[in-house]
């Protein structure tokens, strides 16, 4: 595994974002991610985390709770449904967590509610693979990255704090009917009408300034409500979308963005709540890092 950084020198996580309901949430993907990396092969397994190893980075109504936190503080501020030897039913099964006071500890075991699951996931990276899982708060954060990092396994973490007045560009999205539609080349003339200027070309070899240049021009001259209008009309009355993938642009800097809908989510969280209030007010985006980069969308949860 590439190189991880020590316990101490961890990053805070925002596992207070968790502590929403999510604008879209990959439910096949949590649960399937959730299986390779979290839980034993057998129903009756558990997982142990200690709090002690946990760092939070601020919850939702008390801000900074210090750079460790214990069992109670986690359970009780952001996690009250992890509260000590309470027992809830989940949507679709049910959830037990157990409060060692003396050993910091909580013990999970298996549930079958995707939210609740990403919840796990997130406990589980930040107290056993503090090295592969980032606060990304700024774009800066591209700039560290190497292939070695992106590629290795399991798959980082990423909670990416996308904030507002970034380019949201739809790239292209899949309908239930097996229609691909690419929004990018309307979106491109659209765009090119309202400011009366072309794009510079794009270049056909790995030219990294050129491209640069290319997509500063989509960020120069970004209109939000170009771009969602541009995807509701691709996505039209085709039926509910497979998925959509977005260009988020920052600067000089760039990340892909799958979001995999598997047609459960209306053309309006992908159009207007992640194109329009997205770059009105910034997103929290919670995802597994891949090539590119980019980010295989797990949740994303509104400002």
């Amino acid at each position: 595994m590439h190189d991880q950084p020590s316990r101490d020198s961890a990053p805070e996580i925002p596992l207070s974002w968790l502590a929403d309901a999510p604008l879209f949430i990959d439910r096949a993907q949590v649960s399937a991610f959730y299986d390779a990396v979290v839980m034993p092969e057998h129903e009756e397994g558990k997982l142990s985390i200690s709090t002690r190893d946990i760092h939070l980075a601020r919850t939702s109504t008390s801000g900074k709770l210090g750079a460790r936190v214990g069992t109670r503080a986690l359970l009780t501020t952001i996690f009250p449904f992890l509260d000590a030897h309470l027992t809830l039913e989940g949507a679709r099964g049910s959830e037990k967590s157990k409060q060692s006071e003396d050993s910091g500890t909580i013990e999970l075991q298996r549930i079958n509610n995707p939210h609740r699951q990403l919840v796990q996931l997130a406990l589980h990276y930040a107290a056993h693979l503090p090295g592969r899982v980032r606060f990304a708060r700024d774009e800066t954060w591209l700039d560290d990255l190497d292939d070695a990092y992106v590629t290795d396994s399991p798959r980082a973490l990423v909670f990416f704090d996308l904030p507002a007045r970034q380019a949201i560009i739809p790239l292209a999205a899949e309908l239930t009917s097996g229609k691909v539609v690419t929004v990018f080349e309307e979106l491109t003339a659209e765009v090119s009408r309202t400011v009366r200027s072309l794009p510079p070309p794009y270049p056909a070899t790995e030219q990294h300034e050129a491209k640069r240049e290319y997509w500063r021009w989509f960020s120069d001259n970004y209109r939000p409500i170009s771009a969602m209008n541009v995807l509701e009309r691709g996505i039209g009355d085709g039926g509910a979308t497979r998925w959509v993938d977005y260009r988020v642009h920052s600067g000089d800097r760039a990340l892909q963005l799958s979001l995999r809908g598997r047609g459960e989510f209306e053309t309006g969280i992908f159009a207007y709540s992640m194109i329009r209030r997205g770059n009105q007010h910034g997103l929290r985006i919670v995802g597994t890092l891949k090539s590119g980069p980019g980010l295989n969308v797990l949740a994303v949860f509104e400002k």
